[in-house]
């Protein structure tokens, strides 16, 4: 008993401290699943008491023998990361794996059934747990997006339709039916399964550079330290969501009963409209209409798309159809003097403000920091929560950006010669020309660069030395998802 009280005052001490990297590197998986519509909904309803049952330490003795029987289909290993894993989120950050095991309930049986049919182990079930936490809406820095977090180009590959504005790996049932056929084709090809989880997990060339490093090895405890960032993260938190599934009860950890399903009507319009628009029109919250359509990826509903509403909105949207035309019809106006800085001699800059939030009656982590657009990981980082627990009349210290369109200072602009500075010379494409403008706003030198296939931040943020994902998505107020063709502003060092 005494060797569990230590490890448990050793982890709450580690997290205070700031020197428990896993829950800085792997959390937000969770932290996104935290802000979906069915969490904040069941959020709000427990209030600011979430937490039920009995906390009970995480014992992980013999952890390797019990994961081998928990799991038999996947190849079993413990090491430190994945009791780290383990002891985070069957303590720190057990609210999050409530919601992680609710959302499974949800997506086990499509996923069990779609296992079976295709003559796959059932243990596979618990990969999307480790790669999105179950979220259909999740999208990762390197391009992977859905519940498989299946990249662009093995989208494509297999038949899924991703554009601009439609992103079908955020639908549960056809994602899942590529996830199936691309796991089939690994196995024939590696005929090991630890191989055939790590290429599908991480990229078949992810899988070679390790093997590399690794001098040969094919065993995923040898492989996955040698994975790029973020992909060595997956196994370990395989490993842990599989041993904290398979005893939540024992923990004390009940599920939560999220409530992802109601009844829908389906509207098509007649011209193209913008989501939050639509939401302000029907009162609805834009979240709600998300979850309803997951594979809407951008601002923008295509006109003669199926939208799927809450039942009974369409003689609500008949009764405002007027009001949504002039919306959208000064949406659209607004865009063209926003995206025309010739014309209007506008630029975006990023505000940055600090304000101190007053918690209020049913408010939780997530939809706070849905609300100011930062994730929960910075809101316990900021305030030095330990915990996703808060209560009313609490302070939250919030660090939020705004994109603000301004008109530049009237200082003449640098004449450089046509050939200086990067170039986008991986593909073909238009660079705009205008960024000279944002340049003289800001004083910081900007380049351009257009999107191709197969492109994720990461790898535009590797192009240009010095340069990080994050800094591309705080310039150009994006999330980490992009499309080919799409038009980035890239800040040089």
């Amino acid at each position: 008993m005494s060797f569990i009280l230590l490890r448990v005052l050793v982890l709450a001490l580690c997290t205070g401290l700031g020197v428990l990297s896993a829950e800085a590197q792997s959390t937000w998986r969770t932290d996104s699943l935290m802000t979906t519509w069915p969490v904040q909904q069941m959020m709000q309803e427990l209030g600011t008491s979430p937490g039920r049952g009995v906390v009970r330490a995480v014992d992980t003795k013999d952890l390797y023998a019990k994961l081998t029987m928990e799991a038999p289909g996947i190849p079993a290993f413990a090491d430190d990361e994945v009791i780290t894993c383990t002891d985070l989120y069957g303590q720190p950050q057990r609210e999050q794996f409530r919601a992680l095991l609710g959302m499974s309930i949800v997506h086990f049986p499509l996923i069990e059934k779609a296992l079976a049919e295709n003559g796959l182990p059932a243990d596979l079930k618990y990969l999307p747990m480790a790669l999105s936490a179950m979220n259909p809406e999740a999208g990762s820095h390197d391009g992977g997006a859905g519940l498989w977090m299946l990249t662009y180009p093995i989208a494509l590959r297999y038949g899924l339709a991703v554009t601009a504005d439609i992103d079908e790996r955020h639908d549960p049932a056809k994602s899942t039916a590529v996830a199936m056929r691309y796991l089939k084709d690994l196995y024939a090809r590696y005929k090991d399964p630890s191989l055939a989880i790590m290429a599908f997990a991480c990229g078949p060339a992810n899988v070679q550079r390790a093997q590399q490093r690794a001098g040969g090895a094919t065993d995923i405890r040898s492989l996955y330290p040698h994975f790029t960032e973020g992909a060595e993260e997956v196994f370990p938190l395989l490993m842990a969501f599989i041993h904290l599934t398979a005893n939540a009860a024992a923990l004390g950890i009940e599920p939560m009963d999220l409530k992802t399903t109601e009844p829908i009507d389906t509207m098509r319009m007649d011209r193209e409209l913008q989501l939050p628009i639509l939401a302000r029109v029907l009162q609805l919250p834009e979240a709600r209409l998300r979850w309803l359509n997951p594979t809407l990826c951008g601002l923008r509903v295509p006109a003669h798309h199926p939208l799927m509403v809450p039942a009974g909105m369409g003689p609500r949207y008949a009764q405002h159809a007027d009001s949504l035309e002039r919306l959208a019809t000064q949406a659209s106006l607004d865009q063209v003097v926003n995206t025309n800085l010739n014309t209007d001699q506008r630029v975006p800059i990023t505000v940055k403000k600090t304000i101190r939030y007053r918690v209020r009656s049913g408010d939780n982590l997530g939809a706070i920091a849905t609300r100011h657009h930062v994730t929960i990981t910075q809101l316990k980082a900021w305030n030095g929560l330990r915990s996703d627990r808060i209560n009313a009349g609490q302070t939250l210290v919030i660090h939020t950006k705004k994109r603000e369109w301004v008109k530049p200072t009237p200082e003449p602009e640098p004449q450089l010669p046509e050939d200086e500075g990067p170039t986008n010379s991986t593909g073909p494409g238009t660079i705009p020309t205008n960024t000279s403008r944002a340049q003289a706003a800001t004083g910081v030198p900007l380049t351009s660069y257009t999107v191709q296939s197969g492109d994720s931040l990461y790898r535009i943020a590797q192009r240009f030395p010095g340069i990080t994902v994050k800094r591309i998505m705080e310039v150009n107020g994006i999330t980490s998802s992009i499309h080919p063709g799409q038009h980035l502003t890239i800040p040089l060092p």
